[in-house]
C-alpha cells in the first residue's frame, strides 16, 4: 500500500498523539519514588504496612485482600490505564487536510486494568525486603 507525504505526515501525528494521550493517563509517579516510597516500609511490622500503605498514592487499586503467611505480605494491585482512540473527523471541505482530533474522551477510548504483585518479605513479622513482580509495576 503505497502513502503519500501529507497521509503518512497526518499517520505518523497520529501515533505521536496517541502515544502522548497514552502517557498522560497514568499515575504520575516515577518508578524511583515509588520504590523509596515502598523502601520506608522495611523495618516495620505487617500490621503497620497494612494500616500505612497507600495503594491510591502510587497509582493502584487493590483488587483482593493482602495474603500474610509467615514469611511474607503480598499485595495484588492494579493500575488503571485509559487507552485513547484517535477518531478522524471530516475535514472542511476543499482542504484536503484531515483534523487530529487532541482530546480524549471516555467514549473514544477503552479501559485496561494492568496487574502488578507488591511482596514484603517477612521475618519474625517484620518486612526485611519488598519487591514487584508483573510487568506494570
Amino acid at each position: 500500500m503505497l502513502l503519500s507525504k501529507g497521509t503518512s505526515l497526518v499517520l505518523g501525528l497520529s501515533i505521536l498523539l496517541l502515544g502522548l494521550s497514552g502517557c498522560a493517563q497514568t499515575p504520575k509517579i516515577s518508578q524511583t519514588d515509588r520504590e523509596t516510597y515502598l523502601q520506608q516500609f522495611i523495618g516495620q511490622s505487617s500490621q503497620y504496612i497494612d494500616r500505612n500503605l497507600d495503594l491510591k498514592r502510587l497509582g493502584y487499586q487493590q483488587i483482593s485482600e493482602p495474603e500474610l503467611s509467615s514469611q511474607q505480605l503480598s499485595y495484588v494491585v492494579e493500575r488503571p490505564v485509559t487507552v485513547p482512540l484517535p477518531i478522524a473527523q471530516f475535514p472542511a471541505a476543499g482542504t484536503g487536510t484531515v483534523p487530529v482530533p487532541v482530546t480524549v474522551s471516555p467514549a473514544s477510548g477503552y479501559d485496561v486494568n494492568l496487574q502488578c504483585k507488591i511482596t514484603f518479605l517477612l521475618k519474625d513479622n517484620i518486612a526485611t525486603s519488598v519487591s514487584l513482580s508483573g510487568r506494570t509495576c
